[in-house]
């Protein structure tokens, strides 16, 4: 709880000897002071009154009442404010004295909890998920009810990464949620510290520290790889399942596990696939190539696009059955899901005797999508709108005609892609050659 006491500064005097009253703010051992419209000369001055009488100041009684309302005001604020004022330093309390209850959150919990309210009604699910898990990383480290952004040092983000990269977190794992973190402190800045003669938020830590990263190993498959993937013969349901999707995968531009469990049928519409994307909330909109409406029609769902999803924890909590499902081959979410997929994938790694420099797994899809497209010559920038890395809308906004005409770039592309897998052209020749001089039997 912040307390309260009157003060003066007896090396800060006015050229009558004169010095102001102060109230001095008290809060998690550190303390700051709000400045009085009160003069007092220092020796008139004790015990967090004026002295009057004889020798004193001569407007004794009127300054000490002044005060004494100065302070009841100011004590009346934390007695009905207990939790906000906890989740204030002692700059917030100050600010939250003087300017009443728009208030400045210093607390880092509590800030990125308001953050993520603000980031789930506006729908961005791309963006809520990483913040929330950063927020859980950073509370199971600090163990606190409470985190003040001056807590977070170098010092502190330092020891936060080591702890997390002793428990087997990757590193570009932790540059994310640091990245997070900075984030918040962005924000925070851009909010709080808009008077620079006053500033809210004092520290930056990321001037001193750091966020190290490590390139990402190589997750791209060879043409000749995925087609010995699609072609290997499954010895079980699940993994017959696990080479369906992942080539439907492939089909639909490298999709991602999520978009893929969560789609409705609904995202059918007029031949293509179109959805947001939970990561970016980037618009998708794809053309349904046959070999990706055989797979749609194999797994075909009653609500969702594919079965797999049609009794997930959503559709349970509906019907108050939170523990059953319709079959085995039905999962709770995404991450039960993945996490089959990826079991099935390091067997068939196995199986095929693939030395890839990791263990393969659904992210190869979306990384070897984008390799083999530019493989065959499919420019940067197309790769680009097809991984949704380019807004089409965004930056085409003045003409329906221009939107269309760049989804028709990716449905070109698209299709070139998977005539190059379904070819049986070797993988170690130039296809670009190939096409370019027409031949049927170049290579062989």
């Amino acid at each position: 709880m912040a307390t309260l006491k009157l003060v003066i500064l007896p090396s800060l005097t006015k050229d009558n000897g004169e010095c102001h009253i102060y109230i001095q703010v008290i809060h998690r051992r550190k303390s700051d002071r709000i400045k009085t419209d009160i003069f007092v000369l220092p020796h008139h001055f004790d015990g967090g009154r004026v002295i009057g009488g004889k020798h004193g100041d001569r407007n004794a009684q009127i300054k000490n009442f002044r005060l004494s309302e100065l302070m009841s005001g100011y004590e009346r604020i934390l007695i009905d404010n207990p939790d906000k004022i906890d989740y204030l330093d002692v700059k917030g309390v100050k600010a939250f004295l003087l300017n009443g209850p728009v208030n400045y959150i210093t607390d880092f919990f509590k800030f990125t909890e308001n953050r993520l309210k603000e980031v789930e009604r506006n729908g961005n699910k791309g963006t809520y998920v990483p913040l929330l898990n950063m927020l859980k990383m950073l509370k199971g480290y600090h163990a606190k009810p409470t985190l003040n952004f001056s807590e977070l040092t170098p010092r502190f983000l330092e020891s936060f990464s080591a702890h997390y990269l002793k428990k087997g977190h990757k590193i570009n794992s932790v540059a994310v949620y640091l990245r997070y973190i900075r984030s918040m402190f962005n924000d925070a800045i851009d909010e709080y510290n808009v008077n620079a003669a006053s500033p809210v938020i004092l520290n930056y830590p990321f001037r001193k520290f750091k966020i190290e990263t490590e390139a990402t190993q190589n997750r791209n498959l060879r043409v000749g790889t995925v087609r010995a993937i699609r072609e290997l013969k499954a010895e079980s349901i699940r993994e017959q399942i696990t080479i369906d999707m992942f080539m439907l995968q492939m089909f639909l531009l490298g999709i991602n596990i999520i978009d893929l469990f969560y789609m409705k049928k609904e995202a059918i519409i007029d031949g293509r696939v179109q959805y947001i994307r939970h990561k970016t909330g980037r618009f998708y909109n794809i053309l349904l190539e046959p070999e990706a409406q055989i797979l749609i029609e194999k797994y075909k769902g009653e609500k969702y696009l594919l079965w797999f999803a049609d009794y997930c924890t959503e559709e349970r909590e509906k019907v108050n059955t939170p523990h059953s499902r319709k079959s085995e081959f039905q999962y709770a979410n995404q991450v039960a899901f993945n996490r089959m997929l990826n079991t099935q994938l390091k067997l068939i790694e196995s199986r095929l005797e693939l030395k890839l420099p990791s263990p393969l797994t659904t992210y190869f899809a979306r990384h070897s999508f984008a390799s083999l497209m530019r493989e065959i010559g499919i420019s940067k920038d197309d790769i680009s709108l097809c991984l949704g890395h380019i807004n089409v809308e965004q930056n085409l906004k003045t003409s329906s005609i221009y939107i269309k005409e760049d989804f028709k770039r990716i449905d070109v592309a698209n299709r070139e892609l998977i005539d190059f897998i379904a070819s049986e052209f070797p993988d170690n020749k130039s296809w670009m050659e190939f096409k370019a001089k027409g031949n049927k039997d170049f290579g062989k």
